[in-house]
């Protein structure tokens, strides 16, 4: 557990989980917030991935794989703040429109990805990533990777 937030994991994936929360805590407060406003458990498994359209139950569920939490804690981090930004996105497009149900393309699909990633770089240049590092992630659109199949992601 940190704070709110429970971790579901091995000793390791939990370690790693919480220095990345630490290091948004302490550098990103911002995107910190949105982690514990909107996440109620971080659970080690593939594919990762957050699940806005749940958030009528309450804070929602991210799967982290190890692709983040083995890698750098400043990606991992990041990785985070991306995943939450998803749910701050169905919680805008909620408030807009609260007579009706949140349509998908709010939160998810290629212009929602674009924002999500947008606000991934701005945290890791807070967090201190190098900026060649950073460029790769604002390039990664072009691989549509949201138009996988749930079940053959393996990240």
């Amino acid at each position: 557990m940190h704070e709110t937030v429970t971790i579901r994991g091995n000793a390791e994936f939990i370690n790693s989980t919480i220095k990345g929360l630490e290091l948004l805590k302490e550098q990103a407060p911002d995107a910190y917030e949105l982690v514990m406003k909107h996440i109620g458990d971080i659970v080690s498994g593939k594919p990762s991935g957050v699940f806005p359209d749940m958030l009528w139950l309450g804070p929602t569920f991210v799967i982290m794989g190890p692709s983040y939490s083995e890698g750098s804690p400043i990606e991992y981090a990041g990785a985070l703040a991306h995943e939450a930004y998803h749910c701050e996105l169905y919680r805008k497009a909620e408030r807009n429109n609260p007579s009706s149900s949140v349509e998908p393309n709010a939160y998810s699909g290629e212009h929602a990805e674009g924002l999500c990633l947008q606000y991934q770089c701005d945290v890791l240049r807070r967090l201190g990533l190098d900026e060649s590092e950073i460029k790769e992630y604002a390039n990664g659109l072009h691989t549509r990777w949201w138009e996988v199949p749930f079940e053959r992601r393996d990240w």
